[in-house]
């Protein structure tokens, strides 16, 4: 199955969390899929809108993705079975970002899911990202009925992407 992985504003807003740990999370789930040797890397691609300078980490797991066998493109297509979105403000830019969110895949008939690991929400108000993160769910459920736009699945687990073996 011909797979998109999205990353939308993947770097987020680093000065806004509160857990130290929150955003190394997305990164390590996002290292999982890189580094699996089970799946046939020549069936996924990669894209983000923006990698932010200050973002060594991404620049490296592009690399490392690269080396790996992914394709990175530079440019989205309708080309695709399955489209995986993930990144910054789960309820706001990976549910609704124009050209990219995942109602924007559902919307021309391609299998979407959001991978809730490599997510975070920064939009919504919280004393911490736990806070923020449960209440950008919230809102992204009502965005889904609202559009209804059922047909997106969330995934929390690395099989629910049903990467190509």
């Amino acid at each position: 199955m011909k797979t998109l992985i999205v990353l939308i504003d993947f770097y987020g807003h680093p000065d806004l969390t509160t857990d130290r740990y929150s955003d190394s999370v997305r990164y390590s789930y996002l290292t999982e899929i890189i580094s699996s040797a089970h799946i046939d890397k020549k069936q996924i691609s990669f894209y983000t809108n923006q990698i932010d300078p200050r973002d060594l980490r991404l620049q490296e797991l592009k690399h490392m993705a690269i080396s790996n066998g992914f394709n990175w493109v530079n440019q989205v297509d309708n080309n695709y079975d399955q489209v995986i979105v993930t990144g910054t403000n789960t309820s706001g830019c990976v549910f609704k970002k124009e050209g990219l969110g995942a109602l924007h895949w559902t919307m021309k008939g391609i299998k979407t899911k959001i991978y809730l690991p490599m997510c975070a929400e920064y939009e919504h108000k919280g004393i911490n990202d736990f806070e923020r993160n449960t209440l950008g769910f919230a809102q992204l459920y009502k965005h889904i009925i609202k559009h209804n736009a059922l047909g997106i699945e969330i995934c929390k687990e690395f099989n629910d992407l049903e990467l190509s073996i």
